[in-house]
């Protein structure tokens, strides 16, 4: 099954779960070296997964590396989808 793919929430077109498995590495590597710069109350979001509600399956996958401090990440979260998970890393 294909899922749909963001970059920076600019549509790619539709790609494999294998496809998109790849670039979850790459956003989350770079993520990692990029939380290793951030302050203690800051998080550095890398992807965006939607999936169906009714059937749980994946749907979409939006990768970016942003970095944002905690309270905001906090309100994206209250606001965001209930079928969508945000993937982000803190400075360890």
């Amino acid at each position: 099954m294909d899922i749909d793919l963001y970059i920076d929430s600019e549509y790619q077109g539709f790609f494999t779960l294998e496809y998109i498995e790849n670039l979850r590495r790459q956003y989350y590597e770079d993520a990692l070296q990029r939380s290793r710069l951030i302050d203690w109350d800051e998080v550095i979001l890398y992807a965006i997964y939607s999936y169906d509600e009714t059937t749980q399956g994946f749907i979409s996958a939006d990768f970016m590396c942003l970095r944002m401090n905690f309270m905001r990440y906090s309100e994206l979260c209250k606001k965001i989808s209930r079928t969508c998970r945000l993937f982000c890393l803190k400075n360890r």
